[in-house]
Order: structure tokens, then C-alpha cells, then sequence
């Protein structure tokens, strides 16, 4: 009886521990999905650091009296920024 226990426990151990084939296919779409989440993620950082090269130009072009390049230098900050945050909104969902 005790040689049945010593063989069986860790048999059962070992077929306890396997998740089966489907499981492990999940598990691999769900790492696919976080990776892709963190290279959106990534993504909207540079275009944030685009908006703020945008904001810091259209400074420059303000303080030299180019009102009009100042202007659109502004919006296209502002559209920078909110395509930023549609994909933080994206890769948070993912």
C-alpha cells in the first residue's frame, strides 16, 4: 500500500499541475494581447512627447511674433495629445 501511495502521489501531482493544451493557448493570446498593450502603450508616450516638442515650437514661434505659426503649432499639440490618449484608452482595454 505504501509503494501504491509513493508511485501515486506524484503521478497525480504531476497530472494536477498540467493545465492542458487549451488552457496554455489562452494563456499565450492573453501574453500576446498585454504585449501588444504595452507597445500601444508605448506608442502613445512618443506621440505625447510629440505634443510637447509641438507646444514648446509653437512657444518659440510666439515669442517670435509668429502668431500664425504659433496658432497652428497649438493645435496640432492639441490633436497630438488626444490621439495620445485614445491610444492609452486602446492599450488600457487590451
Amino acid at each position: 500500500m505504501k509503494k501504491l501511495i509513493l508511485v501515486a502521489t506524484p503521478l497525480a501531482l504531476t497530472l494536477a499541475a498540467c493545465d492542458g493544451p487549451a488552457e496554455e493557448v489562452a494563456e499565450e493570446r492573453d501574453d500576446v494581447m498585454e504585449a501588444q498593450g504595452e507597445v500601444v502603450d508605448a506608442g502613445a508616450g512618443v506621440v505625447e512627447a510629440q505634443a510637447d516638442l509641438a507646444e514648446e515650437r509653437a512657444d518659440v514661434a510666439e515669442a517670435e511674433g509668429d502668431v500664425g505659426a504659433a496658432a497652428e503649432l497649438e493645435q496640432q499639440a492639441e490633436a497630438l495629445e488626444d490621439k495620445a490618449a485614445a491610444m492609452e484608452d486602446t492599450a488600457d482595454g487590451m
